[in-house]
């Protein structure tokens, strides 16, 4: 440790004049005061600006300032008088308004305390520890109070009376309370009464009694966080209040004639965290705490006239500040390297825990201690915590040889709680071979330690001692998977498998494979202890179309209905592959199916199912297998089960096999599914041949009674089939003539039936059909022949209406006139239509010329082109006029078709003056 007096200047206020009477330095802001009433505040951190306040003394010649105490943040001063006069000063407002502003928030600056003005009330201790605004005063007279200043001028609360003036108090709520009254400290345990309640409700926990010094103008206590010190004639008692055991009797002592020599006695003392700064005359000491050894010694220069009066800190600061002051002057006490040793001496003190929280060790420094504080435990005995304190040592003795202190015992425990605690030290280092090596033992050890529980719980018979070796056993799991859990990444899962499974540890091994995620380990290990359940946990979890594919036999055999539970939550799989672990499946259920009394669900056949209708599968292989396992699984004569077969496959008549579905139907006798299928390959010839060839009649009459598209031949032959089985099998010829005939619908009659009865058929059995089939032969002759009467009708009619047109005319009018150019009809050769139209021949073909008649306009034009090229010789005026005489060209379409031209031409002046108004 180093330390330096610094003097502050403060020659610019020149007020001072060896005047200054106290001085308090708390949260970075310096407040002293001079005898003539006058407070100096000046921000640390604005140095420079320096704010004046004037407390109104009542006899400026008479009163004096005596002392000032500031709370710990530096917001509020109590002052006190030769005049028992006590003052409240907010310097929050005093440095916001300063003085010039002082008249008008004199009442928020500063008050009187009024109630303290008694002449039994000279304050000479004051704790502001515990509260900004609430404050506990010792007094001379031996009275101890409590204020509450958030009340104004506050009513001072009396918690304690002595016979001796209270030279210190203090108040913690987790620490307890000390007052120091003449030669007796007294101390009180904490408790949840609060401030007041502490001292009036509870005796004194201890009581100690020490030669108090006599010197009424020192400052005999003091204390900094959980730590106080008291100043008596034979020296200084110093301690803390968290301190294990009784308190006072275990504080330590710095005796007076361990200091220099010297005539002066302690003016005041204050803590540091190692350190006691002691104020002797004119003299100033610093003394180690942990050794009593006087570690810096200075004189301090002052005039003649100049008397040094206290010290203070301000320990808001880091580091905290100290200082010095007397009547003229302010030093500052300037301590660097101040933790420099202290872990040595700590140690030495066997204070391990105290120096590993010091701040600044380095590693090399941190490791010394740990090692230190566990050679301290192990001579000890306590194996397990020195066993944590040496795993926590970083450098230093090597693993090995720490281990071999543990490896003695035949508890593994303590080996154990080393490698862990050095594992979790080192498993951020770069180290990987010792990672490994101290992961891997650690492993080994835990599966030796499990394997000693099992063994200890099998030996013991005691239920009280076996209950807590179970609980013992569940500790350790609990502990091994807490240590794979959190250290994963810094396992070799190799050689974790070789290491638990040479243990025979199966449970442990399972948690290792399913912390890492090895599901086809965990799966095979289920599968092989025929857990299905489990097993089928672990494919939704793997979501793996290959171990499907491996293990789908075994696990649908075993726990079909699962299996395809699981199987449809895993979306990859391809129900192609899992093909033979149906059937295989499905030879199994066919043999349980024999030996059960019931009907058992076929679980392959519900999970294609679901591939077909709700994955819409479109793969033949599984409609076929589908198809197969129904046609398989019935009975015989099950027509229900048939019908739901000719269903599905009507469903996804696309889908399957046609050719494979029929030969497994016909192998099988399901006749009416192999019908089917010869239907919808258009087989009819085969579907009602195997139709008649079973009995089954109506099946081949159904058939050909669909086949409304074919040809009258191809019905006329099937039905030929059904009828030569019914009029052989059939014992009334009668009724199974009538019911084929209706049934072909009149396609088949008696003629067709005629050749295949036998001779033994008399004609009895075709009288009533013979009878009817001549009379339909009759009705159609008698159709026929009235057919034959309306034609020839028909052919007169037509003959007499050519006859008719042919003598049919036209009467003109005289003076008629062509409907085109309107002159008269006669003058030139004309057409005359029946509509009543008439027209010149040129006139007509110049209107047919001029319309959108592109056919008769086309034919014309190469009329007059052939007239123009080869002459009359070339054309046949008989062509023109059937072709002209087609259609008159105002009536017809001719006109029609130029409905959207205009009204009349360009040229048509006249006309287009014959609409003007």
């Amino acid at each position: 440790m180093k330390a330096q007096i610094e003097h502050v200047s403060l020659d610019f206020i020149k007020e001072i004049n060896n005047n200054i009477c106290s001085l308090q330095i708390q949260n970075n802001i310096m407040c002293f005061a001079l005898k003539s009433g006058q407070l100096f505040i000046i921000n640390l951190s604005d140095p420079s600006n320096v704010v004046k306040f004037q407390i109104p003394l009542i006899n400026l010649n008479q009163e004096r300032l005596l002392h000032i105490w500031m709370n710990t943040a530096g917001t509020r001063v109590l002052v006190k008088t030769n005049f028992a006069k006590y003052y409240m000063c907010n310097l929050t407002l005093i440095i916001k308004f300063g003085h010039v502003a002082a008249t008008q928030y004199k009442e928020q600056q500063f008050f009187a305390l009024k109630k303290l003005n008694r002449k039994d009330c000279d304050i000479i201790s004051v704790d502001w520890s515990f509260d900004q605004l609430q404050m506990l005063v010792g007094t001379r007279q031996g009275k101890a109070y409590y204020l509450d200043l958030r009340q104004g001028d506050p009513s001072p609360t009396r918690v304690y009376l002595s016979q001796s003036p209270i030279d210190g108090i203090l108040w913690s709520k987790t620490g307890g309370a000390i007052i120091v009254a003449g030669s007796h400290i007294l101390y009180w345990a904490p408790c949840n009464s609060g401030v007041v309640a502490t001292f009036t409700k509870h005796p004194p926990t201890e009581q100690e009694d020490f030669e108090a010094l006599d010197k009424e103008s020192s400052i005999k206590f003091t204390a900094y966080k959980d730590s106080f010190a008291w100043v008596t004639r034979a020296g200084i008692v110093f301690g803390s209040i968290h301190q294990k055991g009784r308190l006072l009797s275990s504080s330590k002592m710095l005796l007076s004639v361990e200091l220099p020599p010297s005539r002066n006695r302690i003016k005041d003392v204050v803590l540091t965290d190692y350190y006691i700064i002691i104020l002797r005359g004119s003299e100033l000491l610093i003394v180690n705490q942990l050794n009593n050894k006087v570690v810096f010694q200075e004189v301090l220069f002052s005039k003649e006239d100049e008397k040094m009066l206290y010290l203070c800190a301000d320990y808001s600061q880091d580091p905290a500040t100290f200082w010095c002051h007397s009547t003229e002057n302010v030093y500052e006490i300037v301590i660097e390297k101040h933790m420099e040793g202290i872990w040595q001496l700590l140690c030495v003190n066997g204070q391990f825990e105290t120096a590993l929280n010091l701040s600044g060790l380095s590693q090399l420094e941190s490791d010394y201690i740990r090692e230190r504080y566990a050679d301290s435990l192990y001579s000890e005995g306590k194996w397990l915590e020195a066993a944590e304190r040496y795993g926590a040592v970083k450098t230093g003795s090597s693993v090995g040889s720490l281990a071999l202190k543990f490896m003695k015992f035949d508890d593994l425990q303590y080996l154990q709680t080393f490698l862990i605690t050095k594992f979790k030290t080192i498993v951020n280092q770069s180290n990987q071979t010792q990672i490994f090596i101290l992961s891997s033992w650690i492993i080994w050890n835990f599966m030796n330690q499990l394997n000693q529980a099992e063994e200890s719980i099998n030996e013991e018979s005691n239920d009280t001692k076996l209950e807590d070796l179970k609980v013992i056993k569940e500790k350790l799991e609990k502990d091994y998977q807490l240590f794979v859990q959190e250290n994963l990444d810094k396992l070799d899962r190799e050689t974790v498998y070789q290491l638990i499974s040479q243990q025979n540890r199966k449970s442990e091994l399972l948690f290792f494979a399913n912390m890492i995620e090895d599901y086809q380990y965990v799966l095979s290990y289920w599968i092989r202890s025929d857990n299905w359940y489990e097993s089928l946990k672990v494919l939704v979890t793997l979501q793996d179309a290959e171990s499907v594919y491996k293990y789908g036999t075994i696990l649908l055999i075993n726990a079909p209905d699962a299996a395809v539970n699981t199987w449809v939550q895993i979306p990859n799989v391809d129900p192609v592959e899992l093909i033979p672990s149906m059937l295989a499946y499905f030879n199994h259920y066919q043999e349980q199916q024999r030996l059960s009394h019931r009907p058992l669900p076929n679980y392959a056949l519900v999970y294609l199912k679901w591939c077909i209708k709700e994955h819409d599968s479109q793969d033949s292989l599984i409609h076929n297998t589908a198809i197969y396992m129904l046609l398989v699984s019935m009975d015989t004569d099950d027509l229900e089960g048939e019908q739901e077969v000719i269903k599905f496959m009507s469903d996804y008549a696309s889908k399957f096999d046609h050719n494979f579905i029929l030969r497994l139907s016909l192998k099988f006798r399901r006749y009416s599914v192999a019908i089917y299928i010869y239907s919808e390959l258009k087989l009819y010839d085969n579907a009602v041949d195997l139709a008649l060839s079973n009995g089954m009649i109506t099946s081949a009459k159904i058939i050909v009674g669909s086949l409304e598209s074919e040809d009258t031949y191809t019905l006329k032959k099937l039905w030929l089939k059904i009828a030569r089985v019914m009029i052989h099998e059939d014992k009334d010829m009668k009724e199974s003539i009538r019911t084929i005939i209706e049934d072909s619908n009149k396609i088949l009659s008696i003629k067709d039936l005629l050749p295949l009865f036998n001779e033994l058929t008399t004609i009895a059995n075709l009288k009533e059909e013979l009878i009817r089939s001549l009379e339909k032969h009759r009705s159609s002759m008698s159709h026929i022949f009235e057919e034959i009467n309306g034609s020839i009708k028909i052919k007169k009619e037509i003959k007499q209406d050519i006859e008719l047109f042919n003598k049919r005319h036209q009467s003109l009018r005289p003076g008629v006139s062509c409907d085109i150019c309107e002159k008269l009809l006669p003058t030139r050769k004309f057409f005359v239509f029946p509509c009543g139209h008439n027209f010149h021949t040129d006139c007509m073909i110049k209107e047919i010329i001029k319309s959108n008649e592109f056919n008769m306009r086309s034919q014309i034009e190469s009329y007059q082109r052939r007239l123009a090229r080869h002459g009359k010789q070339s054309v046949n005026v008989r062509e023109l006029d059937s072709l002209l005489s087609t259609k008159c060209c105002l009536c017809s379409d001719i006109k029609i078709n130029t409905i959207d031209e205009p009204l009349q031409e360009e040229d048509d002046k006249e006309n287009e003056l014959a609409w003007e108004l």
